[in-house]
């Protein structure tokens, strides 16, 4: 990928302090705009002071692990977090990137550590509520951690397939629209090769469109981390991958790759890409970025993270670092998350048990 996490987020803070500069719609309103947005600012302040005082945490460098490789969706949103909530803590938070499982291996090395602080879990509930809802995981990502809150969604995940005009037409099937991939996948059932993670998102998304187009793929695991899987994909190992569209963005502006279809309620602003409900098939996953201490943290400390986090989820160079991506973002405190996320993982018993 061209684009970098620190390269966007420079620019996006760059951007962010030009648009401070712009001049309000009237004169008028804007005293009463400043004064608003000063207020809010005071209070957001004002409630990260209340956090910080019960706790001088940190005191060293935190680490925070994730479950992927580096230069993926989770990476990118996480050093893009971490770094803004470094800046305000006055402490560096190193990022480790602890792939394998989709995901166990890094929730279960930070179940295991001390819940003092100084270590944190960041990950999606793409892969986490899709295993628990399989029992995939012998472990639940609420009970058995501390929710700190959530910071981002991405709704983003795109079915792609390689063109038949494109750098890699050797791979090619001849697909230029879902109804192409579908027609094929039904008249040659268990032929069609599906790039898939099980008990993760990309087995969710996959089953349910095989349910709702009445077709079966050949589910092939090329491996869990986008890039290893986007490598095999263009190498011909399999016809398809859903991933989020940050990954693929710049081979489908090359017309290498034809994007499908978007598993999402609605199509992502300025992307000129429809979603499959809108051509027939309700399927659809949202992944919500979250940060997560190991259980029984002292809620001091998760409640000056949260506080944090919170500024700078709200924050514009966090919106337009996201935005780059066609991500936006989330947040939701430690309470809302646990409670969220229950009752999407029943949701996603029921849909799998249809």
């Amino acid at each position: 990928m061209k684009k970098t996490w620190a390269a966007l987020l420079t620019a996006a803070m760059t951007a962010a302090t030009l648009a401070g500069c712009a001049n309000a719609n009237s004169a008028g309103s804007a005293p009463a705009t400043t004064a608003a947005a000063a207020e809010t600012k005071a209070a957001g302040e004002s409630k990260a002071a209340d956090a910080g005082a019960a706790t001088d945490w940190p005191k060293k460098a935190v680490t925070v692990t994730l479950p992927y490789s580096a230069g993926g969706d989770t990476d990118t949103y996480c050093r893009a977090l971490f770094q803004a909530v470094g800046e305000k803590l006055g402490q560096n938070f190193v990022i480790t990137n602890l792939t394998g499982g989709s995901g166990l291996v890094a929730a279960k090395d930070v179940m295991s550590k001390a819940p003092d602080g100084y270590n944190i879990f960041f990950t999606h509930t793409g892969a986490a509520l899709v295993q628990e809802a399989m029992g995939t995981a012998d472990f639940s990502y609420t009970d058995n951690f501390t929710n700190v809150c959530t910071v981002a969604e991405d709704a983003t995940y795109t079915l792609v397939a390689l063109s038949p005009n494109g750098s890699y037409k050797q791979y090619s099937r001849g697909w230029n629209n879902l109804e192409d991939m579908i027609a094929d996948a039904k008249a040659n059932p268990g032929v069609v090769r599906y790039s898939t993670v099980f008990g993760s998102t990309t087995q969710y998304v996959g089953n349910a469109l095989e349910k709702a187009a009445g077709i079966q793929f050949d589910n092939i695991d090329v491996g869990t981390a986008a890039g290893d899987r986007l490598a095999a994909f263009l190498g011909g190992q399999v016809d398809l991958i859903a991933v989020n569209y940050m990954n693929v963005e710049d081979y489908i502006e090359k017309g290498d790759v034809i994007a499908l279809g978007v598993f999402s309620d609605k199509p992502m602003d300025g992307v000129d890409v429809k979603t499959l409900k809108e051509q027939g098939y309700d399927c659809k996953s949202t992944k919500k970025y979250e940060v997560k201490f190991p259980a029984g943290a002292d809620q001091a400390i998760v409640d000056k993270l949260s506080a944090a986090c919170k500024e700078v989820a709200e924050s514009e160079e966090f919106k337009k670092t996201l935005a780059t991506y066609h991500a936006a973002p989330l947040y939701r405190d430690a309470e809302t998350t646990s409670k969220e996320d229950k009752a999407e993982v029943e949701e996603l018993k029921a849909a799998m048990a249809q």
